[in-house]
């Protein structure tokens, strides 16, 4: 038996206790961890139970921030473990745990996995560090998974406190691949009580990590792994049980990855540690107006939650008021709250144990890998292409372009995606070094290509789009045109394609004008896109089971270095492939800005945006077009079923924004043959070549004789154009019985 953190806890002898029982013990055993206490606790007395906690350290251990080298004040564990030093001394029963998200993240964590990577044995920084500090348990999160198991089993071994998660399973045995939970003997106030911590992780690490964990591992839904794991510890003897989460809070279409409301309501569970959204819980303000969520207090349906931010910038608290009555622990009581660490001094005892390391990376990011012709930064990527993500987008388009791929892909064309992940990126003209790349790419994505058919590519737009609110173009206030919590890794900027974005249409409905080479793509054109394991495995549901037809264990970030040091000196230059569809609105559409994009609109300037205030910028179109008219077929019956060598009498109404029937001029008719055009008719040309009036207000027809143009069965577009701009679209199909396939639409 052994007290409490500020009772002289011995954490070292009882990690040393459940490293042999998982080697030596039956199954069960391996859960309980240790042996129960032979006396018992005395009836009637209250005690109170502090669980400290922390998740999303992201390995941001130093106070150092090694995306723009420069000393940071705001994060870091060596600052957390000076607040935990403070409340064990201010707090008799206090424990600390961790909810997952621990080795990958900062160029410290990198650094151990794929530049100088740990041997066999080593003990990873951030792992010394929480052994250092003295935690009880730690959760496994998501990117724990990111550097494979065998790195990862690694990492397990290192720690002097058990590493768990309950539902990832071994797929060739179907046990738990690691230890699922944890039941383990403590004294509060002198009385003995048995607390089990069970772990678990987004389920969609399978997606995420697909090449790491396919035919390894699987994983199952966290609800249902608590609903079988909970009861067992129970019956282990477990008195309360802490789920250590590695998820969120949502109540909408995520609750699979975020899944702490319905946890919540699994009976048993004590209290929940939490983390994978970063957030402040209690808090945030995204958790307001979620029923059965208190805010305030922190409790989920009642149970006692926290979720204390990432990076070591808070640490979390559950006060638990503890009574035991007729044999039976009972939380009665409790609060919550998240703690700042932000102005703590760093904890130098945790700064000399990873200073080693640390020296490592900052040599490792100083390293110049090429040169920059212009400066690059992101602060307005949200609302315009970009130079940052147009660099991403470059180096992995000629990654793609020097990769064999087979046979059947070698025509397809090659798109690529990109997402602007820091908009307070910037880096200046000159050298571009690694850690400038880094911060270009936070990420340990693994660059792969997807294909994708014209609607799946049409579904990755709209989601992306979600980016911004729907605007009334009515309204005489301003109106923010970014959705609230639409985080900028979800916006990719698809690179390849042209296209617009219309923000008065509502969710699923706002990609216009798309095109590929100037032809309007059709939903079963084939594309391959280059993009990252997050995005393939369906991470922000852009993507359904993509069909992935590369996987490379190549660090996206890694790919662009290569593009850097081979061209010597990259020349950004936007293409302006999308934009935000133009509008005429009563009041300003506006947005924010990162607080340093002020100097650069100063110096430069950006199209089509105004500053208006502080942080705030207007969107400020130069020149907004009128409404565009549209297209209707008329009587398509009349060459549903087109013979070969016949005339098809193409039949057509121009109408008016208003949808009312009205003529229009500099009307052209083309058909095409993929990119080549096979016949323009215009209303200047004569006989074959004229778009006629029919002499009804607003009605044309067009002459299409097959045979003349020696059009042989297959598919043809044919496009309409008014005043230059394509307005209308369809295909024709010429065969032994043609048709009409019937899926024309206006461009617009």
């Amino acid at each position: 038996m052994s007290n409490l953190y500020g009772k002289s806890f011995n954490r070292k002898l009882i990690s040393t206790i459940l490293i042999s029982l998982l080697i030596l013990s039956s199954f069960s055993l391996v859960f309980a961890g240790v042996e129960q206490a032979t006396s018992e606790p005395v009836e009637g007395a209250t005690h109170e139970l502090v669980l400290l906690t922390t998740n999303d350290i992201h390995a941001y251990v130093m106070p150092y921030d090694y995306l723009t080298d420069t000393d940071d004040a705001s994060f870091g564990l060596a600052r957390t473990a000076t607040l935990v030093e403070k409340l064990r001394a201010e707090y008799d029963n206090t424990l600390l745990v961790d909810a997952g998200d621990t080795i990958q993240g900062s160029m410290l964590g990198e650094i151990e996995a794929e530049v100088h990577p740990l041997e066999p044995g080593e003990v990873h920084a951030v792992i010394k560090a929480m052994n250092a500090m003295g935690y009880d348990v730690g959760a496994i999160g998501n990117h724990e998974f990111n550097f494979g198991l065998d790195f990862l089993d690694n990492v397990v071994a290192g720690a002097e406190f058990p590493m768990i998660v309950a539902n990832v399973y071994d797929a060739q045995t179907h046990e738990n691949r690691f230890t699922p939970y944890v039941i383990q003997e403590h004294e509060i106030d002198g009385d003995p009580v048995s607390i089990g911590f069970i772990g678990f992780a987004p389920p969609q690490i399978m997606l995420w990590d697909r090449l790491h964990l396919e035919d390894e591992v699987y994983a199952e839904e966290i609800v249902e792994t608590a609903e079988k794991f909970v009861p067992q510890m129970k019956e282990e003897g477990a008195d309360l049980i802490v789920a250590l989460a590695h998820t969120g809070i949502d109540i909408g279409d995520r609750t699979s990855e975020n899944a702490a409301y319905y946890l919540s309501l699994v009976d048993g569970i004590d209290a929940m540690v939490l983390g994978h959204s970063h957030a402040r819980f209690p808090g945030d303000s995204r958790y307001d107006d979620i029923e059965g969520v208190d805010n305030e207090k922190g409790t989920v349906n009642g149970v006692p939650a926290v979720m204390a931010g990432s990076w070591g910038r808070h640490l979390g608290e559950i006060k638990l008021d503890l009574s035991y009555d007729d044999g039976e622990w009972e939380v009665f009581g409790s609060a919550s709250k998240v703690h700042d660490a932000r102005n703590e001094a760093p904890k130098q005892s945790i700064v000399d144990l990873v200073e080693e390391r640390h020296n490592l990376v900052l040599d490792y990011i100083r390293t110049p890998v090429g040169k920059l012709s212009s400066e690059i930064n992101a602060f307005f990527a949200k609302v315009a292409d970009n130079k940052v993500t147009q660099l991403v987008n470059q180096a992995q388009l000629w990654y793609a372009e020097k990769t064999p791929l087979e046979a059947e892909y070698e025509d397809l064309p090659v798109l690529s995606a990109a997402a602007p992940f820091r908009l307070q990126t910037q880096v200046d003209a000159g050298d571009i070094t690694i850690s400038d790349v880094v911060d270009i790419y936070i990420y340990s994505n693994t660059l792969q290509i997807v294909k994708v058919d014209g609607e799946e590519l049409v579904g990755w737009l709209e989601k992306l789009a979600e980016n911004f609110k729907q605007i009334d173009p009515t309204v005489t206030e301003e109106q923010n045109i970014l959705a609230d919590g639409f985080p900028a890794f979800n916006f990719d900027h698809i690179e390849g394609i042209e296209y617009n974005i219309d923000i008065t249409k509502p969710v699923g409905e706002r990609i216009v004008n798309l095109t590929y080479e100037g032809q309007p793509v059709t939903d079963d054109m084939e594309f391959l896109v280059v993009t990252n394991n997050y995005r393939a495995g369906g991470g922000g549901d852009h993507l359904t089971d993509a069909n992935i037809i590369h996987s490379s264990l190549q660090q996206n970030r890694e790919v662009i270095i290569d593009y850097i040091r081979e061209e010597e000196e990259v020349d950004v230059e936007l293409t302006n492939n999308w934009s935000i569809l133009p509008v005429e609105t009563a009041g300003d559409l506006v947005f924010e800005a990162h607080e340093n994009a002020k100097d650069y609109y100063d110096a430069v300037g950006v199209k089509n945006v105004s500053h208006v205030r502080d942080n705030t910028y207007k969107l400020d179109f130069e020149t907004v077009p009128s409404e565009l008219p549209s297209v209707e077929l008329l009587r398509p019956d009349r060459y549903e079923s087109v013979q070969p060598n016949a005339t098809i009498p193409f039949r057509f109404a121009t109408l008016n924004p208003e949808g009312e029937a009205e003529d229009m001029e500099n009307i052209v008719v083309k058909v095409l043959d993929g990119e080549e055009e096979i016949a323009v008719y215009t209303q200047e040309g004569r006989g074959a070549s004229a778009v006629r009036s029919v002499g009804k207000e607003g009605e044309y027809m067009v002459n299409i004789n097959t045979r003349a143009l020696g059009l042989s069965p297959g598919v043809y577009t044919i496009a309409i154009e008014i005043e230059g701009e394509t307005i209308y679209y369809t295909t024709i199909t010429l065969e032994a019985q043609g048709r009409n396939n019937g899926n024309g639409r206006n461009a617009a």
